[in-house]
């Protein structure tokens, strides 16, 4: 499970984590998976849950209460941010719960130079 990560975006510094939850929760609400939905923020095709719903759920997934996330992701949509904005937010952070380099990962390509295990 990867720990959370500090985003600052248009409404603060904030505590940001998707878990597996998280993401099947985006992916039931976007009606996409979470690759499609980030793809759609890029290409600025995205649907209003695309943005929103990554947001949310990170705060949420991070440890905050639902009503809190709520109330900030609200407030930034209509004080602060508008939607177009808050497109980088949303892609930031479903990129750094579905696209990372885990350096201490044992799976994959080694770098070059790196030890490896003797095969004998």
């Amino acid at each position: 499970m990867r720990p959370s990560e500090t985003i600052v975006w248009p409404g603060g510094e904030h505590e940001f984590r998707l878990g597996i939850g998280e993401l099947r929760a985006i992916e039931q609400r976007c009606d996409a998976g979470c690759f499609v939905v980030m793809m759609r923020l890029l290409s600025s095709q995205a649907k209003i849950d695309d943005i929103l719903s990554p947001i949310r759920l990170g705060l949420i997934g991070s440890g905050m209460a639902e009503k809190d996330a709520q109330r900030i992701v609200d407030g930034v949509l209509s004080e602060t941010a508008s939607p177009y904005t808050l497109t980088v937010t949303a892609a930031e952070v479903l990129r750094r719960f579905l696209m990372w380099n885990d350096e201490d990962s044992p799976l994959g390509e080694q770098k070059a130079g790196a030890a490896t295990a003797d095969p004998r």
